[in-house]
């Protein structure tokens, strides 16, 4: 009997928080850059969203549920779910639609239980750092030698890395200022700047459009909340132009791609709409969208809508242009054609949600060199004329909601510090 009564008070002793759910998760968000490479992105997103919510229900915390951009983006999931199977969608598209919610859930972990620890974000730029640095180095590896470090050859004449198609130059763009920057916070200023000469130099022979113009709108915007980083700025413009202008003299089509096509492209956009390759995919979104203004087609719906006979023939003016594609090519537009005015004033809200957090707490992390480089690679994200990647594609997905989630944590560590700058409503 006293044996059975040792073993009842053993276990009613468990300490009911084992395992340390944080302690599993950490290491898991913090090598969200490095996932990146492997294509490991979707597990670690899910990973990392799914011990949250089972931590959150085992505490019976959900109050970072009820911040105004999460709000956002959870009616934005409910509406976008319900309209695609109400619509008699294909299972791909109900899938699609059911699984996005861990985007969300996976920056909120981010922002509130793994990144408010300062260890963490040390972790977490030192991976960024890493990832940028390897994206780099295999680039360059790749224009020199034929190959990438796994073997992977050129697709064509453009550099692609790790990945089938061309694709780095964008990923790079998306993470380099946070890496360069945090370097640069370190005291290891001649670290950052060879991370960033060498970065900005691989996506010019990657022959990358948006990630060039990226790079550039996001060096501008950074220069323009930091005075002292102008200076910096201005000294490595003509060195990343001399090593640009010898990669253009070793390969022309550089040139051609990144300047001539450049503005080719923006020429035709602006003046020959119906010619232009983004031009006939931005008119068949807005003729999509006219049609089915208020609630959409459905969440992965775009390209089966738009090859319909009313939108016209599916190759269109004398270079025979493809008019529909995978997705609309622009995150506002995809939202207005698969969900209509209600999910596009849904994700708007969101960005405009979590713009003013970063409004209101960027007199708290006003000399912070980290911050102001996720600012500024978020503040492109949300850009509402650039190009844009399909919104459910993991590998586009992860980078933004990494920055949301990353920068958010700083809103909140500054909001701690000085709750009077902490926002009444989100």
């Amino acid at each position: 009997m006293s044996s059975l009564v040792q073993k009842f008070d053993s276990i009613r002793r468990v300490d009911l928080r084992w395992p340390d759910l944080r302690a599993i998760a950490t290491p898991i968000a913090v090598l969200s850059p490095v996932a990146l490479i492997v294509s490991a992105q979707e597990f670690v997103m899910g990973a990392v969203a799914a011990l949250f919510l089972l931590h959150s229900w085992r505490t019976s915390d959900f109050a970072w549920a009820k911040q105004g951009w999460f709000v956002c983006l959870l009616a934005l999931w409910a509406f976008s779910l319900g309209r695609t199977l109400l619509g008699l969608s294909p299972i791909t598209s109900d899938l699609i639609a059911l699984h996005w919610i861990h985007f969300p859930i996976y920056a909120a972990a981010l922002a509130t239980w793994i990144l408010p620890d300062e260890k963490s974000r040390r972790l977490l730029l030192a991976a960024t750092i890493a990832t940028v640095a390897f994206y780099t180095a295999d680039c360059l590896l790749q224009f020199f030698v034929g190959r990438d470090i796994i073997g992977r050859p050129m697709y064509g004449d453009r550099l692609t890395g790790v990945f089938k198609k061309p694709g780095v130059g964008t990923e790079i763009a998306w993470l380099f200022l946070p890496a360069v920057l945090g370097l640069w916070q370190m005291g290891r200023g001649i670290a950052a700047a060879a991370l960033a000469v060498a970065s900005v130099l691989v996506v010019v022979l990657i022959g990358d459009r948006m990630g060039m113009l990226l790079v550039i709108a996001e060096t501008f915007l950074v220069a323009l909340m930091m005075r002292r980083l102008r200076k910096p700025a201005l000294i490595a413009l003509p060195i990343i132009a001399l090593l640009g202008g010898a990669a253009i003299y070793v390969r022309p089509s550089i040139y051609q791609r990144q300047v001539v096509s450049t503005y080719d492209v923006v020429i035709d956009v602006v003046s020959n709409a119906d010619r232009s390759p983004y031009g006939v995919v931005f008119d068949s979104a807005f003729k999509i969208a006219g049609d089915h203004w208020l609630l959409g087609v459905g969440v992965h719906n775009y390209q089966a809508a738009c090859v319909g006979e009313r939108y016209g023939p599916y190759l269109v003016g004398p270079d025979q242009l493809e008019r529909c594609q995978g997705h609309p090519h622009n995150n506002y537009l995809q939202w207005l054609t698969e969900n209509g005015a209600i999910g596009l004033a849904l994700y708007c809200a969101f960005a405009v949600l979590i713009l003013r957090r970063i409004a209101q707490s960027f007199p708290g992390n006003r000399d912070n060199l980290i911050f102001c480089g996720l600012v500024a690679s978020l503040a492109m994200r949300f850009w509402p004329l650039a190009a844009g990647t399909n919104f459910y594609s993991s590998w586009s997905a992860e980078p933004l909601f990494l920055m949301v989630g990353w920068t958010l944590a700083y809103c909140l560590s500054a909001e701690r510090v000085n709750p009077a700058n902490a926002p009444k409503m989100d």
